[in-house]
């Protein structure tokens, strides 16, 4: 017996509709106007995010409306709720454990740091929701802490934040 796949059609109209990426559009932009407020080194990698955001978006836009040239972005980009990949509606308890997942990483990052919050929350990510063997768990967890610490630690001489735990002064200095 073969598994039915969702009618695309049931996806709600604010999910199909051109405002997530009109959403996402404001953010980016919201993200560059704010990094506009630090320093020149500090501003830098959140200007290249929010631009980086702001294309990805623009192109969103594009597949999402009728404009000359949406099918083609559709299709090489892969854009669409009717490809395979899209036919899903998560539930609202799915969702609300994404939201839990997002917000325990946040508070992991405050507490610790990102060099040390973001490979625990790979890691816990993909053995627990991911349902991954746990060596295949910490093998992404490790990869993950050594691309921060060649990238930003080692060849950008970038410290990362390193957590109300391992910052001098501790909430005081947050």
């Amino acid at each position: 017996m073969t598994e039915q796949m969702p009618d695309p059609a049931d996806a709600p109209r604010i999910v199909t509709s051109v405002w997530p990426a009109v959403v996402l559009l404001a953010v980016a932009v919201a993200m560059m106007i704010w990094a506009r407020t630090y320093g020149e080194t500090a501003a830098r990698f959140p200007s290249v995010v929010a631009m980086a955001m702001a294309v990805l978006a623009l192109i969103d836009l594009w597949s999402r409306t009728r404009l000359p040239g949406h099918v083609a972005i559709a299709a090489f980009w892969g854009t669409g709720f009717r490809r395979r990949e899209m036919m899903h509606n998560p539930g609202f308890r799915d969702q609300l454990a994404m939201l839990l997942w997002i917000a325990g990483g946040f508070a992991l990052m405050a507490v610790f740091g990102v060099l040390t919050a973001a490979p625990i929350f790979c890691t816990l990510y993909i053995w627990l929701r991911g349902r991954h063997p746990p060596l295949v768990a910490a093998l992404v967890g490790l990869g993950v802490f050594a691309f921060q610490f060649a990238v930003f630690e080692w060849l950008l001489d970038y410290e990362l934040y390193r957590g109300l735990l391992f910052t001098k002064g501790g909430l005081a200095a947050w």
